[in-house]
């Protein structure tokens, strides 16, 4: 029976995020990917983690392998504190154990102010820009104007939602110490959104882990740069 993978997507984005991913890994894994991001009653990661087992069980899995792109990485640390037995392995995606700064809790009040006053489209229009690199923004604004359009659609209050539960999230660096099993991340040098000494900074940490530098990247490693963040992906999957 193939092992079971969980893609979970991050914050402003869906699971098709993953849509270049899923035809290589699917080959040899039973992958699953939760969607989350029009729900607007899951008020805390560690529910968001609860609503990603409920998916994990009906899928008729007992164990997965987790991996979690920015707020998804915080979904996945939630569920291998809370369901520590399920985990084959974890990888935080452009991701962080560590709980928001206080100047990231008033930004975040502050975003969740503007989708209040100004809406979904007004939000991702400014926003997303920036989860790249901004030479890779210049070289493919055609993928940027993609990624806002597709994100345009989500609803203003699961946004909210999602952005208070990201603001309250604690820190959990003790789970990624606690883990016995392989830990990957993937960290981009130009990432805004998380910064790259607080990524390096929580390597270290796990018993067993791998780490991929991107020099050239923000925070889309699976958009720009597909192939070397896929290979890496791929080489984790084959350790778990």
């Amino acid at each position: 029976m193939k092992k079971a993978v969980v893609l979970l997507h991050g914050f402003g984005e869906d699971s098709t995020i993953w849509s270049g991913y899923v035809p290589f890994l699917q080959k040899d894994f039973f992958i699953i990917t939760p969607e989350y991001a029009r729900l607007s009653h899951l008020k805390t990661i560690e529910q968001y983690a609860d609503f990603v087992n409920d998916i994990v069980v009906a899928s008729g899995f007992e164990k997965c392998i987790l991996i979690g792109h920015s707020m998804g990485g915080y979904i996945a640390l939630a569920f291998a504190e809370k369901y520590a037995e399920k985990v084959l392995g974890l990888s935080l995606f452009h991701s962080t154990a560590f709980a928001d700064s206080d100047e990231k809790k008033v930004a975040r009040s502050k975003n969740v102010e503007f989708l209040k006053t100004h809406g979904t489209e007004a939000f991702i229009k400014a926003t997303t820009p920036n989860l790249y690199a901004e030479t890779f923004a210049k070289k493919y604004p055609e993928i940027i104007q993609k990624h806002i359009l597709a994100s345009s659609t989500l609803p203003v209050e699961a946004l909210i939602a999602g952005m208070e539960a990201m603001r309250e999230r604690p820190d959990r660096k003790h789970v990624l110490k606690s883990l016995r099993c392989p830990v990957m991340f993937i960290i981009g040098e130009k990432d805004k959104s998380v910064a790259p000494a607080d990524a390096k900074a929580q390597i270290m940490i796990p018993k067993f882990f791998s780490s991929l530098i991107l020099d050239e990247v923000a925070h889309m490693g699976m958009i720009e740069e597909p192939e070397d963040c896929l290979k890496f992906v791929g080489k984790f999957l084959l350790k778990c």
